[in-house]
């Protein structure tokens, strides 16, 4: 049975003898008379590192023994060296002991229990079983980060039974016996198999960055340390060049991009008050004596209005009524008939004008690379 060395979250490496090794078909499972690498569980993944300079992928639980998944063998009874990758442990370490801070303080506060806990590559997932306001959560995320600047012991124990009935402790599960309890001193207890920081102050920061409804309960999306402080800067700095781009504070840019966005709402009408009375323009001067298909070109109006135009046109032809608008490439395209099989025809109209499109009998659309002159010949030529 392999001795566990990682209540001791800092022991980054280590010296032992491989007692197996064993061929699978992801590289070789190695297990060790002692290891401070910590198997995967509690919702937080394996250790990742080196064993005797031979790389360890990943790290879990068989059958009582700490199994490293190797990508290559070791000899049984060698004495090496272990050595956990320090970057991703202590990253782990900071969100998850992140969360139990965050959620001693939603605890006490509201009662709330953790009923699920996910720790992803990009951030934490925190399942509580009731509704937590945003006013709380800022409450309590102020409360953890006051806790973190105390920088309060994080301890690790294992009481018999007899204790373990008189202790308060949070646990997703019934146990009786074997029960690992980390503890942040006035703050929390819960069961938890995983390593972690020693002190809050190792945690650096803590920052609820989004919550949502989930089966009845809130979900919070979490990040502590040194991920908290990545995400922080990527935000920092898209921030700044938003600032930059619309010349404004960056604590001015929600204000900036708001006065934007009306500008923008403001101009949509304008253009689509101008289609309308271009479309009006159009619709009035159309005509078709000869009733034969026909065309009418357009530039700067939309599709809707594009459609508007033809819904009308079409009452002027037995053929079809083709409307186009100059865009860049060539001319978009609404081509309404009555009588035409138009969804048939839109094979050869897109092939012989370089286009792409389609719809039904009565209607079609899409876009063109033709010319205006190789265009209106195609539609003259049609009921010939």
């Amino acid at each position: 049975m392999t001795k566990k060395l990682y209540d001791n979250g800092m022991l980054f490496s280590f010296n032992t003898v491989v007692t197996g090794c064993t061929e699978v078909k992801n590289g070789f499972e190695v297990t060790l008379e002692c290891s401070a690498f910590f198997p995967e569980g509690g919702g937080q993944a394996g250790d990742v590192g080196t064993l005797g300079g031979v790389k360890v992928i990943d790290t879990y639980e068989k059958g009582g023994e700490v199994v490293h998944l190797c990508k290559s063998p070791l000899e049984v009874g060698v004495e090496v060296r272990g050595e956990i990758d320090e970057d991703i442990r202590i990253r782990r370490m900071q969100n998850h002991s992140g969360e139990h801070l965050l959620m001693g303080f939603i605890h006490q506060k509201l009662g709330y229990e953790n009923v699920g806990f996910h720790m992803g590559s990009d951030e934490v997932l925190l399942d509580l079983n009731g509704v937590i306001s945003p006013e709380d959560i800022r409450d309590c995320e102020q409360k953890a980060n006051e806790a973190i600047a105390r920088n309060i012991p994080i301890t690790i124990s294992y009481p018999d039974s007899e204790e373990l009935a008189t202790l308060t402790y949070r646990s997703k599960l019934e146990m009786t016996e074997n029960v690992r309890i980390v503890t942040i001193e006035g703050i929390d207890n819960c069961a938890c198999c995983a390593p972690h920081m020693p002190s809050t102050g190792g945690i650096g920061i803590i920052k609820v960055i989004s919550s949502e409804s989930n089966r009845g309960g809130t979900r919070l999306h979490i990040l502590s340390g040194l991920d908290a402080l990545d995400l922080i800067r990527q935000r920092m700095e898209s921030n700044a060049a938003i600032s930059h781009l619309l010349s404004a504070k960056p604590e001015k840019t929600a204000d900036a991009v708001e006065k934007l966005l009306n500008e923008n709402i403001a101009l949509k009408r304008q253009i689509t008050e101008n289609e309308r009375r271009a479309a009006e323009e159009i619709i009035s001067g159309l005509k078709n004596d000869s009733r034969k298909s026909f065309c009418i070109f357009t530039k700067g109006i939309g599709r809707n209005t594009m459609r508007e135009i033809a819904n009308q046109a079409v009452k002027l032809t037995d053929g079809a009524a083709a409307v186009f608008s100059e865009e860049e490439g060539g001319f978009g395209y609404i081509i309404a008939s009555e009588k035409l099989p138009l969804r048939t025809m839109a094979k050869d109209i897109n092939s012989a004008l370089g286009g792409k499109g389609g719809g039904s009998d009565l209607m079609i659309q899409g876009s063109l690379t033709a010319e205006r002159d190789a265009i209106e010949k195609y539609f003259a030529e049609l009921d010939v």
